[in-house]
């Protein structure tokens, strides 16, 4: 189990809202039975195609939005990122990797 830092919380919430703008699903059908177990922690073990019903589509479009959501990283490759694509938790990795670089500076 990771231990979540300060720069982590930021990363995950803005997941949380592209994840919910992608697949049109509510916070408690994504994150949990009803309001009382929303928590902001992503279920890292989500397959992306299996669980969240990922199609090419949906692909493009979480592109899309992860670059509206995370401007920092600048335009995104689809065949760079698109082995990260598979679990909530890859993506996440994906995206906390390719944003310490950029937070360093």
């Amino acid at each position: 189990m990771t231990t979540e830092t300060s720069t982590d919380c930021p990363v995950t919430l803005r997941l949380q809202d592209v994840l919910l703008a992608v697949t049109g699903m509510t916070p408690e059908l994504l994150f949990g039975d009803s309001a009382e177990e929303f928590a902001p922690e992503l279920d890292e073990d989500l397959q992306l195609a299996d669980d969240l019903g990922f199609d090419s589509v949906m692909l493009m479009e979480l592109k899309f939005l992860l670059e509206q959501h995370f401007p920092e990283l600048g335009e995104l490759s689809l065949p760079e990122i698109l082995p990260s694509l598979h679990t909530v938790g890859s993506l996440t990795d994906c995206l906390k990797r390719r944003l310490s670089p950029v937070e360093a500076v």
